[in-house]
């Protein structure tokens, strides 16, 4: 057979709805627009669902409630029925448990494979957004990098959930990356495991190895900026000698710059070495350990951010505003890893409240049936760094999904897709706006 005979035997018909990334974002977004009667095709570049928590061991899911007496949920709809497929496959604690919840990434492969199936949504695996189509302000079509060849696939709605905006950069739309100042982005980050590790010879010399650590750090023996070793216990596996790092650092660094990306995941490989010798070597408590697995990609932070119809701000966050077009709420601090190497800022949000997120900032300017769900959403550098968590993104998946399939069914642009019926949808699938 030859290649062009396979490609004839692929026929993909126009979708109502293509979302592009099958991270958690893109996942819901899928799923909220097939809930609403369209036809959806989501594309994914990977053999699975699962996003960052999948192919770079991102764990847990952080703050997903108010902090202080309240303890009241600030994530759900979508984001809770995730959580309780997961818990029914045994990748977190229990769904009614609020905590920071790890991940079993494989497990979460599984539950999302079984929740796109269980509303029809069609999913192209191992399949790249290589080219976009636009003119006049619509994006007419994608065409996919596959391991069938280059497939060219049509709709009326685009949901641009790649993690880097890549859908919108592609097709020519403007962009910000990184902080304001230089362009800088929040360092990426290759997560791994040790296993046979004595979690309590480690605690108890905890003080003594960060200060080891520091030493080594002067002493041009590590090379990873990073202040401290950021570990976690690992619930899921046979023992519970297992280590959870997420602590290489790697700055100064483009994550949409192909050179960079290639660079930086070297260099993590090396951080993740260095780490793991001088542990083993060094610290008690760990003289047994052993590597079982790195992340298959750099975790990402921070990259591209749209250019949208309003740009979400750190005083929009830090003051708990309340838009009155909100699709999400949020509770997660500003949290920046510094861009340039060494620190990383923390700014609280004021406990028992929460801030929200305006539909607008999800719509790019100059864009008819383009939206955009996940992190690169129409936001500042610091607002990026609290909003660009799973179960916020969740939910601003969610939303976007349902916007898509409002603005089919009306053949309205994005930006006026009639706000309140989508929050009164959202309200009634159980989101908290």
């Amino acid at each position: 057979m030859r290649l062009s005979e396979l490609k004839e035997r692929i026929k993909i018909d126009k979708r109502d709805v293509i979302v592009a990334g099958g991270g958690l974002a893109g996942s819901l977004a899928a799923v909220a627009a097939a809930r609403e009667g369209m036809n959806v095709l989501l594309i994914e570049k990977y053999g699975f669902l699962g996003g960052m928590a999948a192919s770079a061991l991102i764990t847990p899911f952080m703050t997903y409630f108010e902090s202080g007496e309240s303890g009241k949920l600030a994530n759900k709809g979508l984001f809770e029925v995730l959580r309780n497929k997961l818990a029914g496959v045994g990748a977190i604690c229990k769904p009614e448990c609020v905590c920071g919840q790890n991940i079993n990434g494989d497990l979460l492969k599984l539950a999302l494979d079984r929740l796109l199936k269980e509303y029809g949504v069609t999913v192209l695996l191992h399949s790249l957004i290589g080219d976009v189509d636009f003119s006049a302000g619509r994006v007419k079509s994608v065409t996919v990098s596959t391991v069938s060849g280059n497939i060219n696939v049509k709709a009326d709605y685009f949901i641009d959930a790649t993690g880097n905006a890549d859908l919108t950069a592609f097709a020519g739309l403007e962009y910000n990356i990184g902080r304001e100042s230089d362009g800088l982005c929040q360092p990426m980050t290759t997560c791994f495991r040790l296993c046979n590790v004595d979690w309590e010879k480690y605690n108890k010399n905890a003080a003594k190895t960060l200060e080891l650590y520091k030493k080594f750090q002067a002493e041009k023996k590590i090379k990873n900026p990073r202040e401290d070793i950021l570990t976690f216990g690992f619930v899921g596996y046979p023992s519970d000698g297992v280590m959870h790092f997420n602590t290489t650092r790697i700055v100064g660094k483009d994550p949409t710059n192909v050179i960079d990306r290639t660079a930086g995941e070297t260099e993590a490989r090396e951080q993740i070495y260095e780490m793991y010798r001088f542990l083993k070597e060094n610290v008690e408590g760990m003289e047994n350990a052993v590597l079982i697995n790195a992340g298959a990609e750099m975790g990402i932070r921070e990259s591209r951010r749209i250019i949208g119809h309003y740009e979400l701000s750190r005083d929009d966050l830090v003051s708990v505003r309340k838009f009155g077009d909100s699709i999400a709420r949020g509770t997660y601090e500003i949290d920046i890893h510094n861009p340039a190497g060494t620190g990383t800022h923390h700014e609280r949000i004021p406990d028992n409240d929460y801030y929200t997120i305006p539909y607008r900032s999800l719509v790019p300017q100059n864009a008819d049936n383009l939206i955009v769900a996940g992190r690169p959403i129409c936001s500042t550098h610091e607002a990026h760094a609290a909003i660009r968590i799973m179960p916020i993104t969740s939910c601003i998946g969610e939303a976007a999904g349902i916007a898509a399939a409002l603005a089919v069914k009306g053949k309205k642009a994005a930006i006026d897709v009639p706000v309140g019926e989508l929050r009164t949808l959202l309200k009634s699938h159980g989101a908290l706006i």
